[in-house]
């Protein structure tokens, strides 16, 4: 790794950790320059402003967050089993995490728990040129187990699952219930994908 790569990792960690904690607006970009101890300037130089930065953050991440969900999804489906699909997505941010240099697999979805409260014009442009088409595969293949589940059923079940999931991995860092700290996480997201597809056959109807 470069000098340059090392200098725009070091940033980026920093940004994660600071925006995870505090949200966008809650953060300037002065205490991300503390935090990874480096100059205004050189953040600026590397990534512009604190929009550029927060976005090209998120979009550095999502390469890895998109190789190891969907390897998982590929594996997954050849079990047949929704439960197996379900648990390997949501799961493999934890258990198949690479490269930690900027952020942890569970740091990442940390960050991707708070990014759903953000603006969504901020988000909205990285979310659908890195995030949306891996994710629109998996969810794909799990509404394929329940073909006559309704649109509004599905994004229902969907927000429940979600609001579930990060509470699960993320409310360490982030939560608004002040919930106590899930030790085997694993564990946890197999009994929520078994309790997904419970809630999903009751909707297909």
């Amino acid at each position: 790794m470069s000098k340059s790569d090392t200098t725009k990792a070091q940033i980026m960690r920093a940004a994660v950790q600071e925006f995870t904690a505090l949200g966008f607006r809650g953060v300037a970009l002065r205490d991300i320059a503390l935090s990874a101890g480096v100059t205004m300037g050189v953040i600026r130089y590397h990534f512009g402003s604190k929009v550029d930065l927060y976005r090209d953050t998120l979009a550095f991440l999502s390469e890895q967050y998109n190789e190891v969900c969907s390897a998982a999804l590929q594996r997954a489906l050849a079990s047949q089993d929704v439960r197996q699909i379900i648990f390997s997505w949501l799961a493999a941010p934890i258990t198949h995490w690479k490269d930690s240099t900027v952020a942890s697999g569970e740091e990442v979805l940390c960050f991707l728990n708070r990014m759903g409260y953000e603006d969504p014009e901020l988000t909205r442009e990285v979310y659908e040129s890195h995030y949306a088409y891996a994710f629109g595969e998996w969810a794909q293949a799990v509404r394929n187990f329940f073909p006559a589940m309704q649109q509004g059923d599905w994004l229902w079940c969907l927000t429940c699952l979600r609001g579930m999931y990060f509470n699960i991995v993320a409310h360490n860092r982030f939560t608004l219930w002040g919930l106590p700290s899930v030790n085997d996480k694993e564990q946890a997201i197999l009994r929520l994908a078994a309790d997904a597809v419970a809630l999903f056959r009751t909707y297909n109807r």
